[in-house]
């Protein structure tokens, strides 16, 4: 159950189905650009495209494998990571909705000058094609990212100097979640404000769910 929860809103709700449709209530060009907030920082951060590596296929990886390990070996914490993920994607859509943040202007000029020797640089460009320019804010590569690092590091709480695996699989996830978090600033795929509030968003749902509903035996 805890599985196929995961699988219904990190995939099919989210990625197939409202993702799209609230990426394409407003037309390109238009939204919001939060690179204001962080004083010139996000214009001077460089597209460095091997971070596609990170932003593409080692989130995607680590956020399957982690909710097929919970979902199957620690069915508690499986059901915590299930809420949790649907409490952050009810709150980010609803953002999306109401406040298009987009970066739209950052592809623009690098798809005008295209970088052509470089794989990851295509990777990206085809990423841009396939993917709305809107659904920034709060950024949810940084929030999930962030969100599977916290259940890892509550999990590895129990194997203190009894699981040296499980530590370490802790360790490197927050290590791969930094890495994801750069990766949307390094790729232009986000604002610093934008991972600043999947961060945020992240740990304030988990601390009220990982507390809260576990208290309450859900």
């Amino acid at each position: 159950e805890n599985f196929i929860l995961m699988l219904i809103v990190f995939y099919i709700f989210l990625k197939k189905a409202v993702y799209p449709w609230t990426g394409s209530l407003y037309p390109e060009g238009t939204g919001f650009r939060l690179d204001w907030m962080s004083f010139g920082l996000d214009g001077i951060i460089p597209f460095v495209p091997e971070m596609a590596i990170f932003y593409v296929y080692i989130f995607y990886s680590t956020v399957i494998i982690t909710m097929l390990y919970f979902a199957f070996i620690d069915p508690e914490k499986g059901l915590l990571l299930s809420w949790s993920l649907v409490i952050i994607n009810i709150i980010a859509v609803t953002i999306y909705i109401f406040f298009p943040v987009s970066t739209y202007w950052y592809r623009q000029e690098l798809l005008a000058n295209p970088v052509t020797d470089n794989f990851w640089a295509k990777t990206m460009y085809e990423y841009y094609n396939g993917d709305t320019s809107f659904n920034c804010f709060p950024s949810l590569h940084a929030a999930l990212s962030t969100l599977m690092a916290y259940t890892w590091i509550r999990y590895a709480r129990n194997f203190v100097d009894k699981n040296i695996f499980i530590i370490a699989v802790a360790v490197f996830e927050m290590i791969v979640a930094i890495g994801v978090i750069l990766s949307t600033l390094f790729v232009k795929q986000h604002y610093i404000v934008d991972e600043i509030a999947g961060i945020l968003l992240a740990v304030f749902v988990a601390n009220i769910v990982f507390k809260g509903l576990r208290q309450n035996h859900l």
